[in-house]
């Protein structure tokens, strides 16, 4: 095959052209794609030019790393022509002014073909509040934002995206600086740092994605910003080697996750350090630092599991709280022996229960950190109402912290519930004032039995209404044994939940009812 030698105008060097009549990605060469940059043509022959790794630097582009050049044109189109031939970018160390949003194309190739975005070391430097990078997809041929469109509309494989700073003269840019959407299966975000910007990332409804070597942080002492945000589903994602410091909230989570791995993550001088407000499904957090916080972890919703694991964690102050929680039946946190524990005044600063009534599934195992046996902890020691079940195990001691208000673990709330409004697992219903009609968050089912044990004050009166249900059928207690009357009725409501309503109407008004009720 014969060559020719160019030099390039950009980066002032010889470069080698190929004669050919086939694109990197096969197709045959067409006059259009003669831009003197990838193809040429000289007489009727077709030139490709010669790569090194299947890539292009966005320098051949236009894009001039001094600082001064606004580059945002040339690293746009090389992202383009990178994508219409699925080749790789890079680019020749330096600085480059960015004055708009760059989109990234989607990467939907079905064979999951790697296709990577490697920056070198380079910095972009941001003058004015906008988004940096975005995630793009082409609509009739143009590229434009994938940010607003439908879940999974153009999903991405196999992007890796780093090596590269983001630098700005401005004391806050509150736009986030990376936005990206639908990445999955083998996408990685890689070695990125920024400074005063308020969000480095903002991720929607990515899966499979590891997200490495993240570093941002804001000159402002006074905590500012969400670093990274974090919305949509999350699924089986790697997060690792996160540092988000002076800021309000390090990582916030508006959507769903299942089965994300946090490891050798960095929480510090954060209002909040990590926030969930949708269910947890399976994650961890592993190896990590954390210190300066006010709440390490805050969950908003359902936590079905949740590892803490050897993890260094380090109390500024004695009203810094490690989790703050809203106390829900499915909750299921283990905080393990192999955390370190450094300043902490009390056990009350592991847990704050945000309706501090309620607490379940909470498992911790640790060496002490105090000269107190955790097996004599009380209530009061952990800021809520928990019923502590407390006993030796060589060389750490376990608590498993479950029902609130001293009741037995296990009966008044669990897998089939959603927890009790009132102190006994029921709240009464007093619009009707002389029949009884008691509440409870207990799920109907035809394969458990629902204990029935109340006390009803009719004026000076009392009545006892004691037994169980199997379905919907009362079996009641009385003298002379067990038998089905129709003394209470089980009526199962539209959300699922079921109501315990007497058979008949009292002789006067209802005072009072006490008791329990409880899923067996």
């Amino acid at each position: 095959m014969n060559t020719i030698e160019i030099n390039d105008p950009y980066i002032g060097e010889w470069t080698t052209f190929i004669e050919t009549d086939k694109t990197y990605n096969g197709d045959i060469i067409i006059d259009a794609y003669c831009d003197d940059i990838l193809y040429k043509k000289v007489g009727s022959v077709y030139y490709r030019r010669v790569l090194e790794d299947s890539r292009v630097d966005i320098r051949w582009f236009g894009a001039l790393p001094d600082g001064v050049t606004d580059c945002s044109d040339a690293i746009q189109q090389a992202f383009i022509s990178a994508d219409q031939f699925k080749l790789s970018v890079t680019a020749g160390k330096g600085t480059y002014l960015v004055t708009k949003t760059i989109y990234i194309p989607q990467n939907d190739d079905p064979t999951f073909l790697s296709k990577t975005y490697d920056f070198n070391e380079s910095v972009f430097l941001v003058l004015s509040d906008f988004t940096v990078f975005e995630s793009g997809y082409y609509n009739q041929g143009t590229l434009v934002s994938a940010i607003g469109t439908d879940k999974d509309y153009k999903m991405c494989f196999g992007i890796k995206f780093r090596n590269f700073s983001l630098l700005t003269t401005l004391y806050d840019v509150t736009s986030p600086a990376l936005m990206i959407k639908d990445w999955h299966q083998g996408c990685e975000i890689y070695n990125i740092s920024s400074q005063n910007f308020s969000t480095l990332l903002k991720s929607i409804n990515n899966y499979y994605t590891v997200f490495e070597d993240l570093r941002t942080t804001h000159h402002n002492e006074a905590r500012i910003g969400e670093r990274f945000i974090f919305s949509g589903d999350m699924n089986l994602n790697v997060f690792r080697s996160l540092v988000a410091a002076n800021s309000l909230v390090g990582y916030k989570f508006d959507g769903p996750l299942t089965a994300c791995h946090f490891d050798a993550i960095s929480i510090e001088g954060v209002t909040t350090g990590i926030q969930f407000n949708s269910y947890v499904f399976n994650c961890s957090i592993v190896n990590s630092y954390l210190e300066g916080f006010d709440r390490a972890f805050e969950f908003n919703s359902y936590i079905y599991n949740f590892t803490i694991d050897n993890n260094y964690i380090r109390f500024v102050s004695p009203n810094h709280r490690l989790i703050k929680y809203t106390g829900l039946p499915m909750n299921n946190i283990h905080l393990l022996s192999n955390n370190t524990f450094i300043g902490m005044s009390g056990y009350d600063q592991l847990f704050e229960n945000i309706e501090n009534n309620y607490g379940y599934g909470m498992e911790m195992s640790f060496n002490p950190v105090q000269s107190d046996s955790i097996n004599n902890l009380l209530t009061d020691d952990f800021g809520a109402n928990f019923n502590i079940n407390g006993k030796a195990k060589f060389p750490t001691y376990l608590a498993n912290i479950q029902n609130a208000k001293g009741l037995i673990p296990g009966n008044y709330s669990g897998q089939y519930t959603h927890g009790y409004d009132g102190t006994s697992g029921f709240e009464v219903d007093s619009s009707l004032s002389n029949l009884v009609h008691v509440k409870t968050k207990i799920k109907h089912t035809w394969t458990q039995i629902v204990y029935v044990n109340l006390e009803v004050y009719v004026g000076s009166v009392v009545k006892y209404y004691k037994g169980f249900f199997i379905g919907n059928v009362f079996y009641e207690f009385g003298s002379s044994g067990i038998s089905v009357t129709g003394g209470l009725k089980s009526i199962v409501n539209s959300d699922g939940f079921i109501d315990i309503q007497g058979g008949s109407y009292e002789s006067g008004d209802i005072i009072s009812v006490k008791g329990e009720v409880r899923l067996i």
